[in-house]
């Protein structure tokens, strides 16, 4: 019986979960201080194009778990639920400020799944 490979971060990891936890990390640290260069920088092109990145608002909140399927990651925090993806220039954020839907898919603030 094989388990798809899934790593969920409680306080300790490895390798990409570390750095996708790194990176939402910064991400909302830098939507919680205003710095919405560094925030937008950190977003997919896909989703950059989807917000302005000036009022940029989303929740943040303390990492709960973290979720790698090769390069696509889900990310739970206290208060909100991102997506990332690993792109040739590192991860980013590709969807935040996102709330399930049941059997449809997350609905985001910013970006998408």
């Amino acid at each position: 019986m094989s388990l798809p490979a899934v790593l969920v971060l409680g306080g300790c990891g490895s390798g990409s979960g570390d750095v996708v936890k790194r990176v939402t990390e910064e991400f909302t640290a830098a939507v919680a201080s205003g710095d919405s260069e560094r925030a937008c920088e950190l977003l997919t092109d896909r989703a950059r194009e989807d917000v302005e990145c000036s009022s940029l608002d989303v929740p943040g909140g303390t990492v709960e778990s973290v979720e790698v399927w090769g390069d696509a990651a889900q990310v739970r925090t206290s208060d909100d639920v991102l997506f990332l993806r690993e792109l040739s220039s590192g991860w980013r954020v590709a969807g935040a400020g996102c709330e399930s839907q049941g059997e449809r898919p997350y609905t985001c603030e910013v970006g998408g799944p």
